[in-house]
Formats: structure tokens, C-alpha cells, sequence
């Protein structure tokens, strides 16, 4: 117990992953037996499967991407430590048996009797929000003057990003040309049945968003001079949006003992989500290795749960025994408002289309549904 005989738990992110285990943990945890800090490196929380419509178009809010943290710990004393974290440390102290400290740029510590990662991705281009309040607005500003004023847009990357930013900007714009290049010979990744994948290509292509297989952009083209795709293949283009995916943003771990994270940066974890050789560590989110797709629906399906109740029992002296399990692969791509494709991994594989998927995503991108589970009033403020 590190901190005033306080049983200290920290976690270290503030997305969904983080946000899923905050709420779990604060509606669950004493008060006057237990310290819960979320140290996030933003000032709000950031809902980046909102992103892509906010850029898209000026009629979205600021506050579907980016809201408040005030009701984030529901009735618990939480605290909220807005910086950003450059490592863990274990406790080197003879006196101590557990714990460590979460050390943050500048030197400051926390200490921690579990501490649970849920630091996500980072990301290039339209996606990388800077982290002040000022910078989100400004990187916002600029992003949708740079699709207003382009004619002809080129998406580096067919998965669920490209394909859902070009979807937002033909309800925004129906008359610009999109190109999405990708490197494969279908849409998404083969985790998904061909015939879902075409279906998504073919109601692209009914909104007139032209498709490149099996080529790429090598490295961040000049957008204000020609060019083409490794392949040769000549492009026009006013601007090249890169949709590329995240990369674990897990260098807070380099360090620790045990080589904890793969040559991707991935983090190894036990089927309890303890980081491994680490059993007062817990990591969920797109940062963990596990053999499925990386999606939102996986953390509030599966991990957040998993982590909560054995943080719990860890900190009760237990043994965790919650063990994650693989879930279906459920994928559900919005294109536009009103339309879009959804597959669930059930019985021989259920596709659904433009009124299912316009009902449970499209309409407002589940904006709502992650308002009110941060303890928000579901309809955004307005700007």
C-alpha cells in the first residue's frame, strides 16, 4: 500500500478501454479502503469512432468526439491526473512487496498497488488529435477545410476507417471522387467472410467511391504535386488521407522487466489480461496480443469485464479466475448516416445490412450509448 494506507489503483488511459474499467472499478471499490486515479493524457476523452464524421462534416458537434470526464467516476472519490505517462516502474523498495510507480514527463510519480494499462493506439494523419483542448479544436478546423476545399481524395488504407471516412464525406460531399487504395484484393482483412467484404465494396462503389486492390502508397505523398501508387498507377489527388490503422502505444513498457511486449509492440498477457510475469498488471484494449480482430465491441464484450473482476480479486488477495475467451467477431461499418454493412461471426455467419446497421451505428456512430455509459446526457452539447 503505497500511498496513506490506501490500496491504489491506477489506470493509464483514457479511451474506451479505460473509461470501461474506471466505471467498472468505481461503482464496485471502498471508498475508505481504496484510491482509484486515472491518468489520461488528455483533458477529455476522446471518441475517435466519432472522429471521422466530425472531420467530415460541419454539422457534427465538437462534444461527439470530445467529452467531459466530470461523471466518469460515478459516486467514487476518483481522480483524474491529466498527463502523460513515459513508464511503470516496479517497486525496488525491500519494504514493499507489491506495487510500483506510474512515472509521468516531467518526473512526477503515482504509485500504484495495480496498475491497468488501457493506453490504446496512436495514430497518423486525421486521426491524430493533438491532446490539448485549443490543438483538438484548431486540428479539427483544419481538417475540414483541407476536405472542403479538395476535389479529388485518396484514401491510403481499405479497412474500416477508409471505408467509413469515405462514407462520411459522400453524405457531406456527393460529388467529390474518392479513391480508397488497398493492399489486398478484397476490402477489410481475411479475418472476414469474402462475401462480406465484396458487399462493402459494392455499396461503395454504388456511391461512386472508386477502389484500387492490391497496391499501395508508399510512405505520405505529396498531395500538392502528382503521383502514383507503388504499382505505377497515376493518381489525381488534391488530398491523400492515410487510413492505415493504429500502432499500440505501449513505449511506457519498453522497459520493464520480463520483455513484455512483442517485436509489434504488442503486450503479452496471461488469459486473466495480467500483463505476463506481472500479476499486479492488467492491460485490454487494442494494445494486447490476442489473436482477433482489434474492435471496440471486444473491450466492452469481453476485456473490461475480464479486467475488473480480476483487479478485484487481486486486490482481496485472490486468485484471479475470469479468463478472457475469444468472442464472435462482430464488425459493423457505417457508410454515411443512413447506410452500411454489418457481420456477426454466429452460426454460419448473419450479414445485415443498410436499416440494421443505420439503427444499432450509422445513425449517430453509438455517440449516444458512449455519452450516457461516462455518465453524460446522451444528446451532445452544442458548440
Amino acid at each position: 500500500m503505497l500511498t496513506s494506507g490506501m490500496i491504489t489503483v491506477v489506470v493509464v488511459g483514457g479511451g474506451v478501454a479505460g473509461a470501461e474499467v474506471v466505471r467498472g472499478l468505481s461503482s464496485r471499490l471502498d471508498k475508505n479502503k481504496h484510491r482509484l486515479v486515472l491518468v489520461t493524457s488528455r483533458p477529455r476523452y476522446t471518441y475517435l469512432p466519432g472522429a471521422l464524421r466530425l472531420l467530415a462534416s460541419k454539422d457534427a458537434p465538437l462534444s461527439s468526439v470530445f467529452m467531459s470526464y466530470d461523471h466518469i467516476f460515478g459516486k467514487f472519490p476518483g481522480e483524474l491526473k491529466i498527463g502523460t505517462v513515459t513508464s511503470i516502474e516496479e517497486n525496488k523498495d525491500p519494504a514493499y512487496t507489491r506495487g510500483g510507480f506510474v512515472v509521468l514527463e516531467g518526473g512526477e510519480t503515482i504509485g500504484y498497488d495495480v496498475v491497468i494499462i488501457a493506453t490504446g493506439s496512436t495514430w497518423v494523419g486525421h486521426l491524430a488529435f493533438p491532446n490539448d483542448e485549443i490543438g483538438f479544436k484548431q486540428h479539427v478546423h483544419d481538417w475540414r477545410t483541407k476536405i472542403n476545399d479538395a476535389q479529388n481524395i485518396v484514401i491510403a488504407g481499405g479497412g474500416a476507417v477508409g471505408i467509413e471516412m469515405s462514407g462520411e464525406i459522400k453524405d457531406a460531399y456527393p460529388t467529390k471522387n474518392i479513391t480508397i487504395v488497398h493492399a489486398n484484393p478484397l476490402l477489410l482483412g481475411d479475418i472476414y467472410p469474402d462475401k462480406f467484404r465484396m458487399d462493402i465494396e459494392n455499396r461503395l462503389r454504388r456511391r461512386d467511391v472508386n477502389i484500387i486492390f492490391n497496391d499501395t502508397i508508399e510512405g505520405t505523398p505529396d498531395s500538392s504535386a502528382p503521383w502514383k501508387t507503388a504499382k505505377g498507377v497515376p493518381l489525381n489527388s488534391d488530398l491523400v488521407i492515410l487510413a492505415r490503422g493504429g500502432r499500440p502505444n505501449t513505449s511506457l513498457l519498453k522497459y520493464l522487466r520480463g520483455n513484455v511486449l512483442t517485436d509489434r509492440g504488442y503486450i503479452k498477457v496471461t488469459p486473466t489480461l495480467q500483463v505476463e510475469g506481472h500479476p499486479n498488471m492488467f492491460a485490454l484494449g487494442d494494445i494486447i496480443d490476442w489473436a482477433e480482430a482489434k474492435q471496440l465491441t471486444k473491450i466492452l464484450l469481453g476485456h473490461g469485464s475480464v479486467v475488473v473482476s480480476n483487479a478485484l480479486s487481486y486486490l482481496s488477495k485472490k486468485q484471479p479466475k475470469k479468463v478472457y475467451i475469444k468472442s464472435a467477431e462482430i464488425l459493423t461499418i457505417s457508410n454515411g448516416k443512413n447506410g452500411g454493412a454489418t457481420y456477426l461471426g454466429l452460426l454460419w455467419g448473419l450479414r445485415f445490412g443498410n436499416y440494421f446497421t443505420r439503427m444499432i451505428k450509422s445513425k449517430d456512430l453509438m455517440v449516444g450509448f458512449v455519452r450516457k455509459s461516462i455518465g453524460l446526457d446522451a444528446e451532445c452539447e452544442t458548440d
